[in-house]
């Protein structure tokens, strides 16, 4: 821990994890074309840019109806069920593609041709080819790609990664994510998908990973199971453990049960520990302690949710990353990486051994 580093009485305000909107004058530079009108669309993306005074200038959705609702809703002048129609328009300067992973590829390419900055949902591609081939896509046009990882502004997680920064816990040598939830919902597009705990909800938690302890491993492992008589395709329970490079000192070990039919026993908790303290995150509830202040705990409640604030706070760091010529945070070529530890945990659960990234 650095010699300045606070004790349990640093200072922490809303300010500090609360994402924030980009100045008036870059929201107001930039127009978004949506992609894609679907649930998470209209339920989290559009709540979130209304609330932050971000510009919709047009929508798109291969099914009309989904076109026209979002737009009659959200109050976006143009709707369209044609890609080639919002792409044309001079107010769109970026696009929020939030269409499946399954579809995404051949919509990435036509975006890129034309021009236009993407802003895409995740998971970004359902395989470690299509992956790169989007990445590559995008780097040859020269446009701007940012995967919308956006558990990364959720404002508890941020608040956590607050308290890291500040160097309150000393060096943190373990974090551990516990997640107990369901989805094992009869007709669900979640039972039909292939390992959908892993690289479509897990890869939220294995960004967080990254995000947390600033490093990318280089070796995995993950265990699975199945509960008897469940819908989903693969198993909904796993267990990954990260193994960093030779002198980090830090693991972190990812378990997420999607299988709970009790739901009064389902929640979200990350356990941080460091030489000098531990922080747990459960919900809306951050509650740190230091060795150094025996019988003392210190905690917060933390104001704002994961859904929808945080889908304001990626789309700021895409709009204030284009407005200052950089690449923006979990850009196509950092989301690699996260991808890259998914598709490892898939192969170690499938062979049985630790996977080495290298």
């Amino acid at each position: 821990m650095a010699a300045d580093a606070p004790g349990l009485d640093f200072a922490f305000s809303e300010a500090d994890y609360r994402p924030a909107a980009p100045p008036p004058e870059v929201v107001a530079r930039y127009g978004i074309g949506l992609v894609g009108c679907g649930g998470i669309a209209r339920g989290a993306h559009l709540p979130a840019y209304r609330r932050a005074g971000y510009r919709v200038t047009a929508c798109c959705d291969v099914v009309e109806a989904s076109a026209r609702k979002a737009a009659a809703d959200f109050g976006i002048p143009f709707w369209t069920s044609e890609l080639d129609a919002l792409l044309s328009r001079p107010d769109v300067d970026l696009v929020d593609l939030a269409v499946p992973a399954a579809e995404r590829r051949p919509l990435v390419e036509a975006i890129a041709r034309a021009g236009k900055p993407i802003l895409s949902q995740k998971p970004f591609a359902l395989s470690m080819d299509d992956a790169r081939a989007m990445v590559e896509a995008c780097a040859r046009a020269g446009v701007p790609l940012m995967i919308n990882q956006q558990a990364r502004w959720a404002p508890a997680h941020r608040a956590l990664r607050r308290v890291l920064d500040l160097g309150v816990l000393g060096h943190v040598y373990s974090v551990l994510h516990v997640l107990r939830s369901w989805q094992d919902e009869p007709g669900s597009w979640y039972v039909r998908m292939p390992d959908f705990n892993i690289v479509d909800h897990g890869i939220h938690f294995i960004d967080l990973s990254r995000f947390f302890t600033g490093l990318s491993p280089r070796r995995v492992k993950a265990l699975t199971t199945r509960m008897p008589g469940q819908l989903a395709v693969t198993p909904m329970i796993y267990t990954i453990a990260l193994e960093y490079p030779e002198g980090s000192e830090v693991m972190t070990t990812l378990h997420f049960n999607n299988i709970v039919r009790a739901a009064e026993t389902h929640g979200s908790t990350w356990y941080a520990d460091g030489t000098e303290g531990s922080a747990v995150l459960a919900g809306d509830l951050l509650s740190v302690a230091r060795r150094d202040r025996p019988g003392e705990k210190r905690t917060l409640r933390l104001r704002g949710r994961w859904f929808p604030d945080a889908f304001g706070g990626s789309m700021g760091e895409m709009l204030t990353a284009l407005a200052e010529g950089r690449e923006p945070a979990t850009s196509g070529w950092d989301n690699l990486a996260s991808i890259r530890i998914a598709y490892a945990a898939v192969e170690s659960a499938a062979t049985g051994g630790a996977v080495d990234l290298g």
